[in-house]
């Protein structure tokens, strides 16, 4: 995608922000969606519990971003709550493969939202 950014649009974006925005396309897909790549995106949340939707997603993600981001390391993925809210959520903690640093991208399942952003964690400190 950075190609065609860079070819057509004339956008010229980092390696961190290259990666961010194709974390964000791929973890908004949705799984079945494209014929040619019946495995890219994540499963619609459906009728399942919590805990099924939370488990069956993180395994996803890991996946997906093995296969479709491989500039990134997963490290680990942990269920959160929302703020007020309280609503479940999934912080994937990664990092940049080529700069080891840190990436947090948190995950609302229900509505697909996505926050992503660099973040240092006290081991990299």
């Amino acid at each position: 995608m950075a190609f065609l950014h860079r070819k057509f649009l004339g956008i010229q974006e980092s390696l961190l922000e290259d990666v961010l925005r194709n974390v964000r396309y791929l973890l908004r897909a949705k799984r079945g969606a494209a014929s040619c790549l019946p495995g890219f995106g994540l499963t619609e949340t459906g009728f399942r519990t919590a805990e099924e939707m939370l488990t069956l997603m993180a395994q996803e993600i890991r996946e997906n971003l093995q296969l479709y981001e491989p500039r990134v390391e997963v490290t680990e993925i942990e269920e959160g709550a929302e703020g007020d809210s309280g609503r479940p959520c999934l912080v994937v903690h990664c990092r940049l493969r080529a700069s080891r640093e840190p990436l947090s991208i948190t995950l609302d399942p229900q509505s697909r939202a996505i926050s992503l952003g660099a973040q240092a964690t006290p081991e990299d400190a």
